[in-house]
């Protein structure tokens, strides 16, 4: 026959062998999920991920006092809450109750552990975000290199996207720095909203960075903002995915998300860091003051130049208008001399001239006057061969000859325009006759 226990007394019975097995307390490393707090009580879960994948959970109880007092501790250290998502360093005893199992009960944080582990994995990542991209990303004299960081800046910045929570204090703080500046610059703003805290918030950015790209507006920059907090709550802004984004962003990118004390991945891939959103805005504010300061630099150094220019230019005009005084009065006088010298020979040429001219005009008129009657003879005789020879060619003598004329239709016509079967009229001297083609020879 079975011999049987009841659930509690196994339970129990385990309850005893786990104390005498785990007596004190450990120090364990996990990742923090699930907190929520009832009451003066936290629970939350403890779980380790190892490439990806969970390996390990385990439930976990800060009690009212000694637990919760850590958290409070913790908290003031780090400035980070106790929440999901942080890895944590905890010494805790080792708990099994029969009704709520097996559960581990918090005694003591370790806050260095917590910073130091969000440095070390920005480190890794970063380490890998190299390695993987050593054609596009690298490091040289303690500064990260990316495509984003050597695009230029416009002279002038004007339109500017920004990505935050629309609800945010950075996104006032930044409007009113831009919309209020002492220069009374105008900066063409849109706001492409995206989540800036917690899990969803890397995804939430490169969202907004697609947005910007697909909408075909040229910005002159972008610029990622959010408040400031803990060191866990810029976790996103280490993501590798949104890393890679920026370094490879088209616009240049100007982040101000709040680090007090230190930078993330995000600021050193992005073109300008600045540490807050004041600041970034202030950024862009001295950037377009320089140039306007560069372009009234110009301007007083264009003036200068160009009364220095006047001036020279007015001496040379009026050491050049004397001189030409001066040469036009000398060439005029040479010329008034030439003039005369030449008006003085003019009437004797020019009767000499004339004088020529109407001897030659009288020899040709003696030789017109010599020919022109035997011109008029020759021409006489040539008349009145012509007027012979057309008499010759007269109908009227060809038909006195015996030759006949053929008429058709009331015209005159050659045998080649005859065919067999016309009807034609042969003219003779006196008499003519009606005569049919019937056959050609």
């Amino acid at each position: 026959m079975n011999t049987y226990l009841t659930l509690q007394q196994l339970l129990l019975n385990i309850q005893g062998q786990l104390r005498q097995a785990f007596p004190g307390s450990y120090w364990i490393k996990a990742e923090l999920a699930g907190v929520r707090r009832v009451g003066s009580h936290v629970y939350f879960e403890l779980i380790q991920i190892s490439s990806g994948q969970k390996v390990a959970q385990i439930k976990g109880t800060a009690f009212y006092g000694e637990g919760t007092q850590a958290i409070h501790a913790f908290e003031q250290t780090t400035g980070q809450r106790f929440t999901e998502g942080i890895k944590i360093g905890l010494r805790a005893a080792v708990s099994y109750h029969p009704v709520y199992g097996l559960s581990l009960n918090l005694l003591e944080l370790d806050a260095e552990l917590t910073i130091g582990g969000i440095e070390l994995q920005r480190k890794q990542t970063l380490d890998l975000l190299l390695r993987n991209n050593a054609m596009l990303l690298s490091l040289q004299d303690g500064v990260y290199i990316t495509p984003n960081k050597l695009l230029p800046l416009p002279p002038v910045v004007q339109k500017v996207a920004i990505i935050t929570s629309k609800t945010s204090d950075a996104y006032a703080d930044l409007m009113h720095c831009l919309e209020t500046n002492d220069h009374g610059y105008r900066f063409h703003t849109e706001l492409y909203e995206a989540l800036v805290h917690g899990y969803n918030a890397a995804a939430s950015i490169m969202e907004a960075l697609g947005k910007i790209k697909a909408s075909g507006i040229r910005y002159d920059v972008v610029i990622l903002t959010r408040g400031g907090g803990a060191p866990a709550d810029f976790l996103p802004f280490d993501d590798y995915d949104l890393a890679l984004n920026i370094a490879l962003f088209p616009t240049p990118i100007l982040t101000g998300i709040g680090h007090q004390m230190n930078q993330g991945i995000a600021d050193f891939f992005a073109r300008v860091h600045m540490k807050t959103p004041t600041m970034a805005a202030q950024f862009l504010i001295d950037h377009n003051h320089l140039f306007e300061k560069r372009l009234s630099m110009m301007s007083g150094a264009i003036n200068q130049t160009a009364t220095s220019l006047m001036a020279y230019k007015n001496s040379r005009f009026m050491m050049l208008q004397s001189r030409l005084g001066s040469a036009t009065k000398e060439a005029l006088q040479h010329k008034c001399y030439q003039l005369r010298n030449v008006e003085s020979g003019l009437y004797p040429a020019t009767f000499r001239l004339l004088k020529n001219q109407d001897s030659k005009i009288m020899m040709k008129s003696a030789q017109i006057s010599f020919r022109l009657p035997f011109y008029f003879a020759a021409t006489q005789k040539n008349l009145l061969h012509l007027k012979e020879h057309i008499q010759s060619l007269s109908p009227d003598r060809l038909l006195r000859r015996g030759f006949a004329m053929i008429r058709k239709d009331g015209s005159y016509v050659v045998g080649s325009e005859l065919n067999e079967g016309d009807n034609v009229e042969i003219v003779l001297h006196k008499e003519s006759y009606e005569a049919a083609i019937t056959r050609k020879l």
